[in-house]
């Protein structure tokens, strides 16, 4: 059965860096990516509707907060949709603590202005989304998929475990 990937991320750069992943890496599953931050704004009824049973839905989450009450809600809600077989998974990335700490992990930079040679950390998010060609600036800054959402969250997000195994492709 193929399933229909459904990507809900927490801003602009991580559905820029989702795409760039999916599409010309081939890293993960490709799919529909939406802007919502799950943390902090609850999932409608209207987005989650017309889902079919084979929509696997993702949530791609900082944990630079200490409120966990909405994304808790989110994922109740989605879960009882898993039992209903309204949808076949949840899976869970979270960003420990956000994006440009991830890519900071993830690439040989020091600092996250290194990577798009900005002048401050608000550019650098401005710069990211602009760039036209991200898949050679990461590999530029030896980009290791193999490091990116591999740390585990801790604080009241430690129960929060990252699942990215099931949207890796084998064959990269």
């Amino acid at each position: 059965m193929a399933f229909i990937y459904q990507y809900y991320v927490e801003g602009e750069n991580e559905k820029k860096l989702v795409e760039v992943l999916s599409k010309e890496f081939n890293f993960i599953k490709a799919g529909k990516v939406e802007v919502l931050n799950v943390v902090e704004k609850p999932i409608k009824n209207t987005r989650i509707r017309n889902f079919k049973e084979n929509h696997v839905i993702i949530l791609v989450f900082d944990t630079d907060t200490n409120n966990t009450k909405t994304l808790e809600a989110n994922i109740e809600c989605l879960k009882c949709l898993v039992k209903s077989k309204k949808i076949e998974d949840v899976i869970l990335i979270p960003q420990v603590r956000n994006i440009e700490e991830e890519l900071v992990r993830s690439c040989n930079i020091n600092n996250i202005k290194d990577l798009l040679k900005s002048k401050s950390r608000e550019e650098f998010k401005t710069d990211f989304n602009k760039v036209t060609n991200l898949k050679n600036c990461l590999i530029k800054k030896c980009f290791d998929f193999k490091k990116l959402w591999r740390t585990e969250p801790v604080g009241v997000f430690s129960g929060f475990k990252c699942e990215l195994s099931k949207l890796e492709n084998k064959n990269f």
